[in-house]
């Protein structure tokens, strides 16, 4: 059964982010969020210490979840919980531990005679995440179960223990275990029958109930078609929006700080949904209280602003967001009232939906899938990375105050830069719909309406555009797959592609290892690297005598929960090592046809490589080990295209951009920086567009962007691009030769 549920609605003006998940996806995921997590320690008196499980105690009062592994259930209840949930027994489950180190009672010994080390080891961004669940039973005023006022105050005993040892410790407040203990009470654990009442402040705060957004009239159109199958489609659809409508939940003023903290530092797209609801409706119960009303054409941010004790930190993110609105490139606003759809909510899919709202649109991004779970890490350009910087990459978390800080090696995990872009898509007013897969785009009542799966009620979506980000072809069966620049959108749309890259298949192939990190001080000092075999013979000659790994490339980059590595071996030498049982490929199948790769011995050589560079070897339980070809990169003849429909009809402007357009070659690293490069020339084709109704102006200009686009790599950059102080919208003040 589809589960579906949407904050915002047309109260603000339209703004908002649509989730869907099917019944089987939402078990799945739950059944999976214990696993994920990992352990914190709280050291007790008399020298021992307990291991708990991050959040376990916390999951009594129904959090979303906020595992580092980024695996969040999407259903309605999880997003956004009634007071009844805090019912819900603790979740139970095992972190394994080295033998030896667990007596009877599940305790772990300290050993006391143990030399302090220099340097303190705490999972912070483990102490995130627990603060960040505190914040959310602030926000929702829960009470902690006995079990959880346990683990709360020896968390403020040792915390306080610590400080005190701690440089600058006379500027820290003693903490007594009494008086923490007395704030931490409450009363008996609530019985089955009788749900806990909420505690409210010291002042009286009205409270706004929330509210499923009004319902449009459907479409005549609609009503009146005779199809019975259609008829029964929209019938399904509409009782599963019902039966998924989010929750009542009451608002509180106080709350809103912390609800804003909670949003710019969710690691979910359950949490970043939650706290962006919650601000909404904060928003409501201020216009309320005050009386004054913001109008339709006021952007989210800027009705969040408006509420009364907003941290310090909130002022940084209005600031660049004001910066983004009042750029030059933005004040035109060509696209002032289109309706476009952009289909894929990757990283480029998200940035031009950012750049579409910029330029006057109302924006709706189309994403099958329902969660951001690649952990994979873009190599990002230094524009890519100050582009980021401007949309709050180093306010929000992830990815943090620490992005960028590597001069060398500046690299992004995609679901970061995803909830990035996505945080910023829902204060900017791009309503997201994710669990929709688009299908196609018909005429009705004489304009365009995007069909998908499920079709989107009550009301239909009507578009003057689209635009084509799918996500990256991966020949690969042990890797998420998408559409690629052999697109069946862009395919049915009349697109054609042309083969590049090396043409041969086998040539470079791609093997990407992701192992867990440990946030040990070992780990953190593990140095970054980026070889290729022409510059470093020496280097990959002892690998290949040693570990019978022969290289072209190999690259290591730490992240805050995964050390990624990717290397290039050579199709002899993964039949060597059994990853492949033959290097033909039969009868036309694929090299890496999933009978063709051994994925057990893959595991073994990148463990056998990551111990010849020291790296750590478990790896992630999400994603372990991916092999790709790269030797066959797609690409699109043209950016832009149109299609026609009735007389009466104007034609349909359909962009492509991202992947979607052009296949990056992956030791170039080019995805990200071609990605956001075409997605300002698609902004700009399509006001070009809108403004003459030229279609062979368009397309021309299309045409001449695309060409340079083609161009951009490390060793051209110089002559194709032009100094980037200068870079707009517009691909003139970008490229040289337009």
């Amino acid at each position: 059964m589809e589960r579906r549920v949407q904050f915002g609605g047309a109260e603000h003006g339209s703004e908002g982010l649509v989730v869907h998940a099917r019944k089987s996806e939402v078990e799945t995921v739950h059944a999976s969020e214990v696993r994920s997590r990992q352990s914190f320690c709280v050291r007790y008196e008399g020298g021992r210490r307990q291991t708990f499980l991050l959040g376990d105690a916390l999951e009594a009062g129904g959090l979303s979840p906020q595992s580092t592994k980024r695996r969040a259930s999407l259903s309605a209840d999880s997003v956004s919980l009634p007071a009844s949930s805090l019912l819900k027994a603790p979740a139970k489950a095992r972190i394994p531990v080295a033998k030896g180190a667990e007596d009877s009672d599940g305790s772990e010994e300290w050993d006391p005679s143990a030399e302090p080390s220099a340097e303190a080891a705490l999972d912070t961004s483990g102490l995130a995440t627990l603060l960040a669940s505190i914040r959310t039973c602030q926000m929702k005023s829960w009470r902690p179960l006995p079990e959880q006022v346990d683990l709360l105050q020896n968390i403020v005993e040792a915390a306080s223990e610590l400080l005190r040892d701690a440089p600058g410790a006379a500027a820290v407040p003693e903490l007594a275990a009494a008086p923490a203990a007395a704030a931490l009470a409450v009363p008996s654990a609530p019985t089955a029958q009788e749900a806990p009442a909420f505690s409210p402040p010291e002042r009286p705060v009205r409270k706004v109930q929330i509210e499923a957004a009004p319902k449009a009239k459907a479409p005549e159109a609609a009503q009146t078609d005779d199809d019975p199958k259609n008829r029964e489609t929209q019938a399904k659809a509409a009782v599963c929006r019902s039966q998924s409508e989010p929750p009542d939940m009451t608002a509180s003023l106080e709350k809103a700080p912390t609800a804003l903290k909670h949003f710019l530092d969710a690691r979910s797209v359950s949490a970043i949904a939650e706290g962006f609801r919650y601000l909404l409706k904060c928003v409501e119960l201020h216009e309320e209280e005050s009386g004054k009303v913001h109008g339709k054409e006021v952007l989210p941010y800027q009705k969040i602003r408006s509420l009364p004790g907003l941290p310090w930190k909130a002022q940084q993110v209005w600031q660049l967001l004001d910066a983004q609105v009042k750029k030059e490139d933005h004040q035109a606003k060509p696209l002032q009232g289109k309706s476009l759809a952009v289909v894929g909510a990757g990283p480029v899919g998200l940035r031009i939906a950012l750049q579409l709202k910029l330029a006057g649109a109302a924006v709706t991004v189309l994403e099958k899938r329902c969660e951001f779970v690649r952990i994979n890490r873009l190599h990002l350009w230094d524009w890519v990375k100050q582009d980021l910087i401007q949309w709050g990459a180093k306010i929000f978390s992830p990815p943090g105050g620490t992005f960028g800080a590597d001069k060398d090696y500046c690299h992004i995990g995609i679901s970061e830069l995803q909830y990035l872009l996505l945080k910023c898509c829902l204060l900017f007013g791009v309503t997201v719909e994710l669990g929709v897969e688009f299908r196609d785009v018909v005429v009705r009542s004489g304009g365009w309406v995007a069909e998908t799966e499920p079709p989107l009620v009550p009301q239909e979506l009507r578009v003057d555009a689209l635009v084509c980000c799918r996500a990256a072809r991966v020949p690969s069966v042990w890797a998420p797959s998408g559409d690629g620049a052999a697109s069946r959108i862009a395919k049915s749309k009349g697109a054609a592609t042309i083969a590049g890259g090396l043409g041969k298949e086998g040539q470079a192939i791609g093997v990407v290892a992701n192992f867990l990190n440990g946030k040990t001080s070992s780990e953190r000092n593990l140095r970054q690297f980026s070889w290729a075999r022409q510059f470093n013979t020496e280097l990959f000659k002892k690998l290949k005598d040693k570990v019978g790994a022969d290289l072209q490339n190999i690259v290591y980059y730490r992240g805050d929960e995964s050390h990624y590595m990717i290397m290039t071996p050579s199709k002899q030498c993964l039949v060597e090592k059994g990853c492949l049982h033959t290097a033909d490929s039969l009868d036309g199948a694929p090299l890496l046809r999933a009978e063709n790769v051994e994925l057990d011995n893959l595991k073994s050589l990148a463990q056998e490589v990551a111990v010849h560079f020291g790296l750590p070897t478990e790896f992630t339980p999400e994603q372990s080990v991916m092999i790709f070809d790269f030797s066959d990169t797609k690409r699109h003849e043209q950016a832009m295209l149109f299609q026609d429909g009735e007389a009466s009809t104007p034609p349909l402007a359909i962009s492509l951009a991202g992947d979607a357009l052009l296949e990056p070659f992956w030791p170039t690293g080019l995805g990200c920086i071609r990605g956001f490069l075409g997605a300002m020339d698609a902004v700009s084709c399509l006001g070009t567009w809108f403004k003459t109704k030229d279609r062979e102006q368009a397309l021309g200009k299309a045409e001449a962007a695309y060409r340079q686009l083609k161009s951009v790599d490390a060793q051209t950059k110089d002559m194709t691009l032009k100094p980037e102080n200068e870079w707009r919208v517009e691909p003139h003040t970008r490229y040289r030769h337009m």
